[in-house]
């Protein structure tokens, strides 16, 4: 799953959300770079894009299998 990225409640940090090493919850970890927050979210819309072109062309491609 991309990065979560969320406001930490203690802190007001920016922060993204891992899962723990036990698997049984998640904890927040700090973004510390402008940047990278920058590039996390310009990766995100990027995701969101290509999702969105892969299923047009799956449409596309069940409607010339038919």
């Amino acid at each position: 799953m991309m990065s979560d990225i969320h406001i930490c409640p203690t802190c007001n940090a920016r922060a993204k959300k891992v899962r723990t090493a036990d698997s049984q919850g998640y904890q927040l970890k700090a973004v510390q770079d402008d940047d990278a927050f920058a590039k996390i979210n310009q990766l995100k819309q990027m995701l969101e894009k290509e999702k969105s072109r892969n299923a047009a062309l799956k449409e596309k491609n069940a409607s010339l299998q038919a």
